[in-house]
């Protein structure tokens, strides 16, 4: 029976587990291959018939935390991304910085005429001589995927859009999947996807990991106050924090010294492994 352990996912459909799929998704957050190996296997002890895909995720979160938290907050990136919530660190505003740093130049909710109406677009993107109407579509719950109505809806405003001679192309970024109904009527149509996993190699979370734009919520020892302070500040990704200095923090956040020190503390230790950051050459 320990060979035949279905997990329940998300979306309630059964997954045969697999403790090498658990093994690269820790080797993708950055775990080294050792540390990989010892928590999938603690995991895998742990499953039973039937266990939902949360409970594997905890489980992997809690022992990794217990070794490395910071590690544990880069596993669990969509959940970081979930706490980007719809007011405070809007979702669009993190999409238009992942853009930005990939080589767009962005605008955030503008209000743009098409033939027949006026629309508010989540992001105009430009690149390459391209205008891209971005639309984003933000879930704070696993499991619930963008499927043919959304894009449906975003190739209507598109249209409306392009006949007003505003856009060339449009694209359509959601932290969450796509049904594959969704992907294929995208494709039918020449409307770009961005979602998690989805392209290979191009989806939310390669974009964010390759360049290293966690949100800012991926920090362990933030807490609500704290995340509203920054959002007044338009601090939205975690690598933001360390363009300043401590005191210009305090300065522009109101907030206390010993907490500006771990935020950096822990925004540094994203980028540079805790036990390289003392090392001398």
């Amino acid at each position: 029976m320990r060979n035949n352990r279905d997990i329940i996912k998300a979306t309630g459909k059964r997954e045969r587990f697999s403790k090498g799929k658990l093994y690269r998704s820790l080797k993708r957050a950055g775990v080294d291959a050792s540390l990989a190996e010892k928590v999938s296997t603690k995991v895998a002890k742990n499953i039973y018939h039937g266990i939902n895909s949360k409970e594997v995720l905890k489980q992997a979160t809690s022992y990794l935390k217990k070794e490395n938290p910071i590690l544990a907050a880069k596993y669990n990136l969509k959940k970081s991304i979930m706490e980007l919530g719809p007011t405070g660190f809007p979702f669009e505003k993190y999409i238009a910085e992942i853009l930005k740093e990939h080589g767009f130049k962005t605008e955030v909710g503008r209000i743009i005429k098409g033939k027949c109406i006026r629309h508010e677009v989540d992001i105009i993107a430009r690149k390459n001589g391209k205008r891209f109407m971005v639309e984003c579509k933000y879930h704070n719950h696993r499991g619930l995927y963008s499927d043919t109505k959304v894009v449906l809806y975003t190739f209507a405003r598109f249209l409306d859009l392009k006949e007003g001679r505003n856009f060339q192309r449009a694209l359509l970024v959601t932290n969450t999947r796509c049904t594959s109904g969704a992907v294929r009527y995208a494709r039918c149509v020449g409307l770009k996807i961005i979602s998690w996993r989805y392209p290979k190699n191009e989806g939310l979370e390669y974009l964010i990991e390759k360049k290293g734009l966690y949100p800012i919520t991926i920090l362990p020892s933030l807490n609500k106050y704290t995340r509203e302070r920054l959002a007044q500040q338009k601090l939205i990704l975690a690598k933001d924090l360390l363009k300043y200095s401590i005191k210009d923090l305090i300065r522009l956040t109101g907030l206390k010294m010993n907490i500006i020190k771990k935020l950096q503390e822990q925004a540094q230790e994203l980028y540079i492994p805790k036990q390289y950051l003392n090392k001398k050459y």
